[in-house]
């Protein structure tokens, strides 16, 4: 069996075979070469006599006699951050990560005056070179002392951040306080990735390797109940504003002014408007979404502004005040385009194409003069690579293809599985002969190797399930520490490795002492659970009216669990209950029960600590026997997906489009 890797989508894992899904390094809005000087540790101001605005907390809209910024609403996450001050103020490290406004620098910055107020800050702009700080901090009598690298990414390299620094800051006892966006933060901590240029392989290695050294901290873009209460009893009318709006937005996202930047921007396209600034800002963000994550040269974007101009009645004004308006600061938050890293470089604020992204029901398709710009703007960088990937999320196939064909030429292997995945799509034999040639030069799949025995991480709830090409552990998600179990589904064609996969799965789940299994083997064979059926504590064959007797009893195990309310997360004394039903399909298609039980357990079982697991040939409405339920709540962002084979790459796309139509439906 080859090994397959995992990667974050969300909150959720999805696995395609062959790498074709690792999550993508982008490049970087920085690059560490300048030689900005670190300021004498003595003369760095102590944490209280610094505010909030001054470390990169977002403003927010103003109001009329009220501060600059709203009280601090606590966060669910304080109590952890609480429970883990003492090893972060002696000399630990505090990684906050979540959306670009979920109110990560905010936390971050409420950890300080709560818990180091007297602790002298230094907070480095991107491009410091920061590899002689810690010997200017062991030379300085003044501490205590802290750093603090708000947007992480900037700083990441080896003249930045790497774990040299990391481990020479820790021996001093001098904390780091970091945030990071959720997309970059799987973009360093996926799978490896084969990415074009010596200084892009360099810092994703670095970035890669100091982030598995971390134990971060995410924040929810959506508040949960408990917070959106703690908002409730601030008194102050943005606060109150942005509670109406709570369901939709993140409390923080909403007084980040994100929103009311997307509104003006799209308001904009009209007689007496910004008609010509909203093309450039469009431009910007087309540029975002393609996969072009840096700052672009404002040239470029003049001449590339214009073809979204389509409207002459709307009468655009000048150029001139076009780029006034689209960099003007509104709201005193941000502007529409934010200045990239490089002088004349504009990009687009990023909760603009954030947003645009993940409201698909209103989302706008990337002209195709896009793609184009986007590949000729990336052809000597990394970024080809996420281009392919957005080209073919978005059924750009063609573009996907010419990004990826280059890099496959040049010993990528990834690209030419993905290419592989591509032509069967498009039902170009002779093509995928050519490129399943040279996608079998990686020596990945001539390796033999040793099963080195079940390995359960009780600090992230995973089972290492095989290797990567890098010879770095595939892990999946049994569960989350502190948050419940997930329910998962492994998909592939039949002798791809899907029952070897699970089984794997469920040994780590019965290695960690937390889970106890039942088993529904529901394949043609009946062998795949043969060494696991003694272990469980249910199992049954593909007899249906035994299969169905179980199932009631998972079922009334549900009612029990919920009605006790001690079973929301796995333990030795409460352990979880993990049902594995080998060929589903099978089943789902013979009895309509079975399907309102599987149902019934991914709808109400986490509460429960009931996981339901299976594998299943792919994700065709035939597999869920029919039911359009039953796919959609295995396809939840909260569930795990594995797929595996060449056909994953497009299985992994129709689910993107599969969760996406389910979302927009409910958000209509």
């Amino acid at each position: 069996m080859k090994p397959k890797n995992v990667s974050s989508d969300g909150n959720a894992s999805v696995a395609v075979g062959g790498d074709v899904n690792a999550p993508i390094f982008t490049n970087p809005r920085f690059y560490l070469t300048s030689d900005v000087s670190v300021p004498d540790p003595g003369d760095w101001p102590r944490v209280r006599e610094t505010n909030a605005l001054s470390l990169g907390v977002h403003r927010t809209w103003n109001a009329a006699g009220a501060p600059t910024l709203p009280a601090y609403v606590e966060r669910d996450v304080d109590v952890e951050l609480a429970e883990r001050a003492m090893d972060i103020i002696s000399g630990g490290v505090l990684l906050l990560t979540g959306d670009s406004t979920s109110g990560k620098t905010r936390t971050a910055y409420n950890f300080l005056r709560r818990f180091m107020p007297n602790y002298r800050v230094y907070a480095p702009t991107p491009g410091t070179h920061l590899s002689g700080l810690p010997q200017l901090v062991q030379s300085s009598s003044d501490g205590p002392f802290l750093v603090w690298l708000d947007d992480l990414d900037g700083f990441l390299g080896r003249n930045g951040v790497d774990p040299l620094f990391v481990e020479a800051m820790q021996r001093l006892g001098v904390p780091l306080v970091c945030t990071i966006r959720d997309d970059l933060f799987d973009s360093y901590t996926g799978q490896p990735r084969e990415v074009a240029g010596r200084e892009g392989q360099d810092r994703w290695h670095v970035g890669n390797r100091l982030l598995r050294m971390l134990e971060p901290v995410r924040l929810e873009r959506i508040w949960s109940p408990s917070e959106l209460t703690r908002a409730s009893r601030i008194s102050d009318e943005r606060v109150s504003e942005a509670l109406k709006h709570s369901s939709s937005y993140g409390v923080s996202e909403y007084l980040a002014a994100g929103p009311s930047l997307m509104q003006v921007w799209r308001r904009a396209s009209r007689v007496g408007g910004h008609a010509r600034g909203a093309a450039l800002v469009r431009a910007s963000v087309d540029l975002a979404r393609a996969g072009f994550t840096g700052g672009v040269d404002i040239e470029v974007l003049r001449d590339i502004h214009v073809r979204y101009l389509t409207n002459p009645s709307l009468r655009p004004e000048s150029w001139e005040e076009a780029l006034s308006w689209a960099t003007e600061v509104m709201y005193g938050v941000s502007s529409l385009l934010v200045p990239g890293a490089y002088e004349q470089t504009w990009q687009a604020f990023d909760y603009l194409p954030d947003a645009l992204s993940r409201d698909r029901k209103a989302s706008l398709a990337i002209p195709n003069f896009i793609w184009e710009e986007a590949l000729a703007l990336n052809s000597e960088n990394e970024g080809q690579w996420l281009i392919g990937m957005r080209a073919y999320m978005a059924g750009q196939t063609e573009y996907a293809i010419t990004a990826w064909r280059p890099l496959a030429e040049h010993g990528y292997y990834e690209a030419a599985s993905n290419l592989v995945a591509v032509y069967l799509e498009k039902g170009d034999a002779q093509e995928v002969r050519h490129w399943r040639r040279i996608a079998a030069q990686d020596d990945f799949y001539s390796q033999k190797l040793d099963f080195p025995g079940v390995e359960y991480d009780p600090e992230d709830g995973t089972v290492a399930t095989g290797w990567s090409r890098r010879g770095e552990r595939v892990k999946f998600q049994l569960h989350k520490p502190g948050d419940g179990v997930r329910h998962a589904m492994i998909v592939g064609a039949p002798g791809i490795g899907k029952s070897n996969t699970l089984s794997i799965v469920l040994l780590g789940a019965l290695s960690s002492q937390i889970f106890t299994l039942g088993l529904l083997d529901w394949s043609h064979e009946q062998k795949h659970f043969a060494e696991l059926r003694e272990a469980a504590f249910l199992n049954a064959g593909n007899n249906l009216q035994e299969s169905l007797e179980l199932l009631a009893k998972i079922e009334r195990a549900i009612d029990f669990r919920i009605g006790d309310g001690r079973y929301e997360v796995p333990a030795r004394e409460r352990p979880a209950i993990l049902l594995a039903i080998e060929d589903a399909h099978l089943l789902f298609n013979r009895s309509v029960e079975a399907v309102r039980i599987a149902l019934r357990i991914l709808r109400d079982g986490r509460p429960a600590s009931i996981c339901l697991y299976v594998t299943i040939p792919d994700i065709s409405l035939e597999s869920f026997g029919g039911d359009d339920q039953l796919r959609q709540a295995f396809a939840d962002r909260n569930n795990t997906a594995f797929f595996m084979g060449d056909a994953g790459l497009q299985m992994w796309r129709d689910l993107d489009l599969l969760r996406s139509g389910w979302e927009a439906g409910e958000s209509g």
